[in-house]
């Protein structure tokens, strides 16, 4: 492996040439406007990759990576370009950037004995739709973002929301791994690394595995994984409930207790600042939109037209200004099953003074769990991003007031440049209470808004101009509010290059990763400056 960080004299076009011989040139992009797209996520921009390289199988991204090994040049892997966190965006000139997206097949589906392996550019809705015919589902399904996001995206960067509830975040639920490195070398890892032996087990041994979930693509490319495989419960029951707006503290006790039963799928809320923007945002035509598909998730047309019905007549009743709203779904083996989860989630929630109310919301993300993209931008058109932190059920409420307070002492920024905030809240698994504050504001849109939302809607948005004071404000804040997390000892998921993460780590903890890094990348050339690494 080579081991120095410099790249050789002509190594660019030394290694768009080995890439065209290995790939073929229809699979090596070279054109400026897509690189100045793939330089481009949801927040921000970094430096422009030489090119974007496109494989069709684990062993066309292996002799890619060996054929530029000798060029110095940085890699950079890219599955659907969800990040909010540099997680893709090159640090370093002229990367190669891989765009994973073509490896989107489903390798294998063993119902009987519980896994599947697909490969890592697949979306989440990709791989959903793959399994429904067969009765059959990954445990954790897929963020809401499953219509773009890709599977190796969620492994690398971390990722929850669909059944995180019950079984945690996309991690827990993988158990087995194919990974290539920067040279070329592919490993494997989980129980199919044994000659002759299948991924049907993740513990072989040391979890080698585990040291390439949540690494942001620092220490290898993921080209398959294999999740173990649950058959859906058939039965669903959805709740909503408000709580006052001076009450967090016993939302978030709500919520804990709750998850403690381990009874629900999902079990998400919003705080009045975010419950604001949603009233802002959800109206009776999106609600009628919502109808055809209520109806199909219904199972029956009667049924379904019920349901689209309630969705509709309940307008924007469901959604109070000023309160605090909590939403959950349950599933069941059967009627009984399901009743009596959701008379469990009913006596805890109204016992720690949540008001029921309609249950449009987690009703309607049921019935379309991977929608349209156009919630990264706010309900007239202004900017989004989100920072958050996960820490245990009792420190939830004091995280709250934590966030806060780092508000409190921005509020004449956010009063000057107009900025919105809100709070995304849910519970993973019996494990902890994820926080997530958002922010809004006036500003340009960037390239990848352009491409990736619906350009239907984007038409009806007011289009900001650039407001780089504006973006500074928010940022700062955004690095205030992470400092905060890390300093209250709370973990995050798609860390990418944000986070104070190496800094939040114990020094021996901090040393064993970069050792690993050495081992796996000695000349840092695997997206550098993922975890704080080889920047």
């Amino acid at each position: 492996m080579q081991t120095a960080t410099q790249q050789i004299p002509g190594a660019v076009d030394g290694a768009i040439a080995e890439l065209e011989r290995v790939l073929g040139r229809d699979y090596v992009i070279t054109d400026r406007a897509e690189r100045e797209f793939y330089s481009t996520d949801v927040y921000r921009s970094g430096e422009l990759p030489a090119a974007i390289i496109r494989p069709g199988s684990t062993e066309d991204l292996a002799r890619a990576l060996k054929a530029i090994a000798p060029s110095g040049l940085p890699v950079v892997p890219r599955g659907g370009g969800m990040s909010y966190t540099d997680g893709y965006l090159p640090k370093r000139a002229n990367s190669i950037m891989v765009d994973m997206l073509r490896m989107d097949r489903v390798i294998q589906i063993n119902p009987d004995d519980c896994y599947v392996t697909v490969e890592c550019g697949a979306t989440w809705k990709g791989l959903f739709d793959a399994l429904a015919p067969r009765g059959v589902r990954t445990p954790y399904w897929g963020p809401l973002s499953g219509l773009r996001s890709s599977v190796g995206g969620a492994l690398s960067q971390g990722s929850i929301f669909l059944g995180s509830g019950r079984y945690g975040a996309a991690a827990d639920s993988v158990i087995g791994l194919d990974v290539v490195l920067v040279d070329g070398t592919i490993l494997k890892l989980g129980s199919h690394a044994n000659q002759n032996g299948d991924p049907f087990y993740r513990q072989v041994g040391p979890d080698t595995l585990g040291m390439f979930l949540s690494d942001c693509g620092a220490l290898g490319i993921k080209a398959t994984a294999t999740f173990r495989l649950v058959r859906p419960q058939p039965v669903s029951r959805f709740l909503s409930f408000s709580f006052p707006g001076d009450k967090h503290a016993a939302l978030f006790a709500s919520m804990a207790e709750v998850a403690r039963t381990d009874v629900v799928s999902e079990q998400f809320g919003f705080d009045p600042g975010l419950q604001k923007v949603r009233l802002k945002r959800v109206s009776l035509s999106e609600d009628v939109k919502s109808l055809g598909k209520a109806v199909k998730a219904a199972g029956g047309l009667l049924k379904g037209i019920k349901e689209g019905a309630k969705i509709v007549m309940a307008g924007r009743d469901f959604l109070e200004e000023g309160t605090f709203s909590v939403h959950l779904s349950v599933d069941g083996r059967d009627d009984a099953d399901a009743d009596a989860k959701e008379k469990i989630v009913r006596e805890i929630m109204t016992k720690g003074g949540g008001e029921e109310a309609s249950n449009t919301i987690p009703k309607v993300m049921r019935a379309n769990p991977f929608a349209e993209l156009n919630s990264m931008l706010g309900p007239n058109g202004e900017r989004w991003v989100p920072v958050h932190g996960t820490v245990p059920f009792s420190k939830a409420a004091k995280m709250y007031e934590i966030c806060e307070a780092v508000f409190a002492r921005h509020q004449s920024v956010l009063e000057k440049f107009d900025i919105d905030h809100g709070y995304l809240t849910c519970t993973v698994s019996n494990a902890g209470t994820l926080l997530e504050p958002v922010l809004y504001w006036p500003d340009a849109r960037n390239a990848f808004h352009e491409r990736v939302l619906d350009q239907d809607y984007l038409g009806k948005l007011e289009k900001y101009a650039p407001n780089p004071e504006a973006f500074a404000a928010v940022h700062k804040i955004r690095e205030d509010l992470a400092e905060a997390f890390m300093q209250a000892g709370a973990v995050s998921f798609q860390l990418g290059k944000f986070y104070y993460y190496q800094q939040g780590l114990a020094p021996s903890t901090s040393q064993l990763l970069t050792q690993l890094k050495h081992i796996f990348d000695p000349a840092g050339r695997m997206n550098p400056g993922s975890l704080g690494l080889a920047k």
